[in-house]
């Protein structure tokens, strides 16, 4: 935030000091452009009195200056010669000089004036392409140097959390339940450390993205486990989980991977709900695509997140690292689907995930 504040002020002053050196510039092409003009007007107004032949008087002279607006006078060679800027000698003949003198210009440069303000105009619009320019590769530089770190320390975690992970699901799988209570916590600690399997992959694909593997798939059964693994979950914060869905809905896809994306919905869903409410999934057909709508009771998107929700590292959530709804739009969007995040006027969050469908 303070280096973006930085650049920000940093960006206000050059333009800032760009205007005021286009408003000097602009000021000295007007006085160059007003002095070429007094120069024009006394040669030739010299050069009338000279072929003319006219009496070098002051009654001339003091007509003259009622005509053109400025202080002339005529007199011998070199006498009566100011060195203001804004007077001019010019010789008529070997024993006389015609003076002229006028009041030092003021600027009328003003936005009002049409080429004026189309020089400022096109100044700022420049100014704003090459500051949009500069701040997108900011971002970028500072997004990939993130990016980087997270590979590595997600490298790290994957190499540290996969040996104890495969110890725990490997002592699980030898164990032998003695009761049905055993196998039901058995089955919960091989289904929770497939979780954290997915998890890990999750980083790691965010280290390193892979094609899906995709393969003919019942995404309503999929839903269906995803929605039996958090069910204690839900329970405890008091959800209800209303699963609309009608199997089979085929589609090709990477079970994992749509997994973790369906998990990710239910578990924001639920935490978007401390105090309980519903969570309600269903589907609708499309030409060949199914829409699965995932739908909450909770207090809905903010503003912010309906237009960066998917944005990498943008999070409202206390403790988040806006990661998540990034991960899983890249996997809807590499299975040739979209993600939508919308409010319903009745209130609660909607995610709609539409993939493209196959016959049934």
């Amino acid at each position: 935030m303070i280096k973006s504040w930085r650049f920000g002020l940093g960006f206000l002053a050059f333009v800032v000091a760009g205007s005021l050196l286009l408003l000097a510039w602009l000021r000295q092409r007007e006085r160059e452009e007003s002095n070429r003009l007094f120069h024009a007007l006394v040669q030739a107004d010299a050069e009338f009195v000279r072929r003319m032949n006219l009496p070098r008087s002051e009654k001339l002279a003091g007509d003259l200056e009622q005509l053109l607006g400025m202080r002339i006078k005529f007199s011998d060679m070199g006498k009566g010669v100011t060195k203001d800027d804004d007077t001019l000698v010019v010789r008529l003949d070997d024993k006389n000089d015609m003076i002229f003198t006028r009041k030092p210009v003021a600027s009328q440069l003003s936005l009002r004036d049409p080429a004026t303000r189309n020089a400022f105009i096109a100044f700022w619009l420049v100014s704003g392409i090459v500051g949009w320019l500069l701040a997108r590769e900011r971002l970028k530089r500072a997004q990939s140097e993130r990016l980087a770190m997270l590979g590595r320390v997600a490298t790290s975690l994957a190499h540290d959390i996969k040996n104890p992970l495969a110890s725990i699901q490997l002592h699980a799988q030898l164990m032998t339940p003695s009761d049905g209570e055993d196998a039901k916590a058995l089955k919960m600690i091989e289904s929770e450390s497939e979780v954290i399997a997915g998890l890990v992959n999750q980083w790691l694909h965010l280290a390193n993205p892979l094609p899906p593997k995709l393969v003919k798939l019942d995404v309503a059964e999929c839903i269906v486990a995803v929605t039996r693994n958090l069910q204690a979950q839900a329970q405890h914060a008091a959800v209800d989980i209303e699963n609309g869905l009608t199997s089979p809905i085929w589609v090709m896809g990477d079970a994992q991977r749509l997994s973790q994306a369906f998990r990710n919905f239910l578990v924001n869903g639920i935490q978007a709900m401390p105090r309980g409410g519903k969570l309600r999934i269903s589907a609708e057909r499309h030409e060949n695509m199914i829409s699965l709508r995932f739908a909450d009771s909770g207090p809905g998107f903010s503003e912010s997140a309906l237009a960066r929700g998917t944005e990498l590292f943008f999070t409202e959530k206390e403790g988040g690292m806006g990661v998540g709804l990034n991960i899983v739009a890249s996997i809807v969007e590499a299975h040739g689907g979209r993600l939508e995040l919308q409010n319903d006027p009745k209130g609660g969050a909607v995610i709609i995930v539409s993939l493209p469908s196959l016959a049934a």
